[in-house]
């Protein structure tokens, strides 16, 4: 019982420190579309579509779909969810969708991904829809038992808190991916390539435990957590025959969500097993069944090409000959950044590195060219980005930006690499092929799609006159060959339920990855005979296949325990394997899924009822409360009583209510407000209440107490500037700020004997030596003006890199008084860090430099602000009026122990800092001295000093009680050189992230 209580105690800090911090951040920045984009929606009886102007025809596809899957998708958790804001989101190229609260909505990026291996023969919104939806399911289902009671207390933002602590993200994730599978003709347990590195992982001896799993590594590559919570999900449900076991496991853990570990404890309850024990079964099952499969096959011999200097799982994708005979490939891992490397003689030669990549799935190369799709970004509006084509020649070293603002997605050389053709998909959701100049970026055709199918992953045939690509039907994915000068239509391979991906025209042959077998392979169509036949047999997968100009070789990607390789076999059609001789591995992992649910053309009968579209009013919408009742900050210092606001257009926030600053013991009201519609946003914040704070001078106890209403306000401009490898961003602001201080007194007390009280700044150090305190304010009013800029520039980093290897931060901030008042000040902050790579791969060394100075006046009329930039770690901060700060840190990975001890603790990497801090401060302090003649004399003492710091920080990264999101935590020695505040020695703090406890 005792051990029980103290692991709740833990549980219920982290908890506070996690998940009840979210509303009183600073304010955010939200992604938000153009001001000139026009909504409009559609009510039905349970959704609320909301689209931009000019996408009727899907948002009416949409409520017809969601009103058709509701009550099937949400049977198995025996719960039907209310109704809920569905927002279409067509101004954006990313591939993607989420539900979530505060405010309760879910949002579809409607740009249709490429990539084969993802979507499978599913329509893009009917992939989201079905794996979406559910998601709004659990949400619904986890508002039950304690879960319920905390609703009707905080509202949605605790709830979703409680709800993601109760069940692990692996259980949401794979319930849902689950969930498309059974009810879609491709979700992605149907396919091979969803369990490729799990399943390798598998089979090559690293069956890791269940914290590594899901937790992930540093050490190793892990899968992400759709894969386990898939497989887990599946194996249960597989196991009992029943399709609702997971609600009543869930909705157990929902209903007691500050129980730690309440998720196991319910699988417990259901199966006799804890989730670890569950875990090692599904394992062993799934190891037995994959080993089984692979019995009798007999492996594609092959040579590699790339090198490996070490076991950290790297892949080199997508090969493509050059025409020195060369391969380029993407190269990415776990310790590397995705960047285009070329391969010969087992060496890499030379290399590229790109900006942020839209993958679709394949690379393209012609000559000495490649060609491939990057994101670009509206520099203010962050739901608004581009899908641009951009190429590099490795023989001039010169990179080109093929298109600007475009939509286009996958890209393709011709062989003459002049021209480029790709898929251009509308803000209407309408795709065609298009091909342009690789040099000018101009359009030189456009081949209609009547029918609007959805097309995918073009090549250029080895002549250069037609362009092969998939192209989705109901029935499934067919290959077709369009003839570039006149625009007629073949189709090659009839369309189907087989996941075809990757199609190469060659002469009499198309060459495509499919997963007929059960494993990934290249197979080859004649086109002559229209007999099929496979080409490679790997033992894991093998892909995106790419043949020499003289047509004698087959270059393409092997599955390997340590990423995929690039591998090269002779192009010989005699050797290839008739597909009538290949056998198959019956329905898969997920047929029992489909026979559960029942309904597995659910999607082929969807009604068509129009209707009624009404304009939306952004404004009517702007307040929307989501959360309300008692919070905190991160910094667990204020407590807070009120509600909060947010517009499902995230263009509003509000919190309003009344806030306790636990460190003063004074409570205030608040109301904080941003609104970001307009391309400035605009944010303002009023606070009134009281103020107590309590220092020291000279031994004696100092208390100051008064009543302060302040208002501040202004604008800023965030802008997203990323253009390559770096991510680049600058914000721009200004804020007017007005405080009344009213009733100042203070208070001085020396061991409990009241020594004075009165008011104003000035209080007695000793019997005839009174102090001035320079940071306080007291009766009258301040108007103060606020000015920063910031700019950061860094580059993209791998999942072991915990600094960037170059980047660049730089902010300044001058606070000022230039609109009268009682009072004057001033300061002028910049602060500046520099990365660098350091000795070995993932050191780091990175350097801080700061300069601030304010206005210093024994006149009374004058406010210090705060301390704006850091000073050397392990010493007491003082009032400067011009400090000077240098850092110099080299970081570096020690171990990845991947230590799991038990449930509470998982190590997953241990790193150290080396640092030296150096700073010099100026100030003043002010006195006056009673004289016996009655007259006051004034005179300072200059504080001038300087600070050396030196040390070593050893800081672990952790999971806590296996939670997800993880923690820094660790140790900080530091040796102080003495000045005349601090003595010399040794300094030792716990840290929490950087924070010093």
């Amino acid at each position: 019982m005792n051990c029980f209580l103290r692991r709740a105690g833990i549980f219920v800090i982290v908890l506070s420190a996690t998940f009840f911090t979210v509303f009183a951040q600073e304010t955010v920045t939200f992604q938000t579309n153009p001001t000139s984009l026009r909504w409009y929606q559609i009510n039905t009886r349970n959704f609320r579509v909301l689209y931009p102007q000019g996408f009727d025809l899907q948002a009416q596809r949409v409520a017809n779909t969601l009103e058709h899957i509701r009550e099937p998708e949400a049977a198995s958790m025996g719960v039907k969810p209310r109704k809920i804001s569905v927002l279409l989101q067509n101004q954006s190229s990313i591939s993607n969708g989420f539900v979530t609260l505060a405010p309760r909505r879910s949002e579809f990026y409607t740009m249709p991904a490429q990539d084969y291996n993802f979507t499978g023969n599913n329509d893009w919104l009917n992939l989201l829809m079905s794996h979406e939806y559910r998601h709004v399911v659990q949400f619904q289902q986890s508002i039950t038992g304690f879960n319920k009671l905390v609703y009707g207390v905080f509202g949605q933002q605790v709830v979703a808190g409680l709800a993601f602590v109760a069940a692990p993200q692996w259980f949401w994730e794979g319930d849902a991916v689950a969930t498309e599978t059974a009810f879609t003709h491709s979700g992605r347990g149907r396919i091979p390539n969803f369990d490729l590195v799990f399943r390798t992982n598998f089979l090559e001896g690293r069956t890791f435990n269940y914290h590594k799993q899901y937790l992930r590594s540093y050490k190793h590559n892990i899968p992400n957590h759709y894969v386990l919570g898939y497989h887990m999900v599946s194996y249960l449900r597989k196991k009992t025959g029943d399709a609702e076991v997971w609600n009543r496991i869930a909705k157990r853990a929902w209903g007691a969500p500050i129980i730690p570990f309440t998720f196991s404890r319910a699988i417990k309850k259901e199966t006799g097993l804890h989730v670890v024990d569950l875990y090692r079964e599904m394992a062993s099952e799934l190891k037995e069944k994959w080993t089984s499969e692979q019995q009798g096959l007999v492996f594609t011999p092959f040579e590699k090409i790339n090198p490996r200097s070490n076991a950290a799982y790297t892949d080199y994708q997508y090969p493509q000959p050059l025409d020195d005979g060369s391969i380029v490939a993407v190269k990415s891992g776990i310790g590397d950044i995705e960047q285009l490397v070329v391969l010969r003689d087992g060496k890499e030669t030379a290399k590229f590195v790109q900006g942020p990549v839209n993958d679709a799935g394949l690379l393209s190369a012609a000559g000495s060219r490649v060609v491939w799709n990057e994101y670009r970004y509206d520099p203010r509006w962050q739901v608004k980005s581009y899908s641009m084509i951009v190429g590099y020649d490795f023989a001039t070293r010169t990179k080109h930006v093929i298109s600007k603002q475009s939509r286009y997605a996958s890209a393709t050389l011709s062989p003459d690499a002049r021209k480029v053709a790709t898929v251009e998909s509308s803000a209407d959701y309408k795709v065609k092929l298009v091909v342009l100049d690789f040099l000018s970026g101009r359009v030189l055709k456009q081949f209609d799609n009547p029918s609007n199918q959805f097309i995918s992953m073009p090549r250029w045939s080895a002549d250069g006159q037609s362009i092969v690509a998939l192209r989705l039907t109901p029935i499934g994915k067919e290959i077709i060959r369009v003839d570039y000068e006149t625009g007629e239509v073949t189709t090659l391979m009839t369309a189907s339920s087989e996941n075809v991906g990757h199609p190469v025209l060659h002469y009499d042959y198309v060459l495509y990855n499919s997963p007929f077998s059960g494993i990934d392979n290249i197979y080859a169509l004649n086109l002559e005979t229209g007999k099929k036949f496979q080409v490679t047999s790997g033992k894991y997968g093998s892909y995106n296949p790419s043949i020499s100009a003289d047509g004698k070789t087959l270059y393409y990607n092997e599955q390997t325990k340590n990423g995929f390789d690039v591998v090269k076999t002779e192009f010989d059609p005699f050797y290839w394997k008739p597909i009538e001789s290949v056998s198959t591995q019956g329905v898969g992992f997920y047929q029992h899924l489909a026979d559960q649910e029942g309904r597995p053309n659910l999607l082929d009968s969807v009604p068509q009822k129009a209707y009624a579209k009404q304009s939306y009013s952004k404004l009517k919408g702007m307040l929307n409360v989501h959360s309300w009742g008692p919070y905190t900050t991160s910094s667990l210092t204020y407590l807070d009583l009120g509600i909060s606001s947010q517009d499902v257009l995230s263009t509003t926030s509000l919190d309003m209510g009344y806030r306790y600053d636990a460190s003063e013991n004074t409570g205030s009201f608040r109301t904080k407000i941003s609104y970001q519609g307009l391309y400035p946003a605009i944010d303002a914040e009023l606070i009134s209440g009281q103020r107590n704070v309590n220092t020291s001078v000279f031994g004696r106890n100092v208390n100051f107490n008064w009543h302060e209403t302040g208002l501040s306000s202004g604008v800023r401009i965030p802008l997203l500037l990323t253009r390559s490898k770096y991510t680049t961003k600058l914000e721009v602001g200004n804020f007017l700020g007005v405080t009344n201080v009213s009733s100042f007194k203070n208070k001085v007390t020396e061991k409990g004997k009241l020594i004075s009280s009165g008011t104003g700044r000035m209080v007695p150090a000793n019997d005839t030596l009174y102090y001035v305190f320079t940071d306080k304010v007291d009766d009258g009013t301040l108007y103060s003006n606020r000015f920063m800029i910031s700019y950061s520039r860094t580059l993209k980093q791998s999942r072991r890199d915990f600094n960037p290897k170059f980047g660049q931060l730089v902010d300044i901030e001058n606070y000022s008084t230039p609109f009268g008042g009682n009072f004057k000040g001033s300061l002028l902050a910049g602060r500046t860090t520099l990365f660098f790579p350091g000795l070995f791969k993932h050191h780091s060394i990175f350097v801080r430099a700061g300069y601030q100075t304010r206005l210093s006046s024994y006149d009374f009329d004058v406010y210090t602000f705060k301390n704006r930039i850091f000073k050397p770690r392990g010493y007491n901060y003082q009032s400067d009026t011009r400090f000077y700060a240098f850092s110099g840190n080299y970081k570096m990975p020690i171990w990845y122990p991947d230590i799991a001890l038990g449930p509470i603790l998982n190590i997953q990497r241990i790193k150290s800092n080396f640092f030296c801090d150096y700073g010099q401060g100026e100030g003043k302090s002010y006195f006056y001295r009673r004289e016996s003649s009655g007259q006051i004399q004034v005179y300072n003492i200059n504080n001038q000093a300087r600070y050396l710091s030196t040390g070593v920080e050893l800081t672990f990264d952790v999971n806590i009680m296996r939670f997800l999101p993880q923690f820094e935590l660790g140790f900080r020695a530091s040796y102080l050189t003495a000045n005349a505040f601090t003595k010399q020695g040794p300094v030792f703090e716990f840290l929490i992230g950087n924070i010093p406890l």
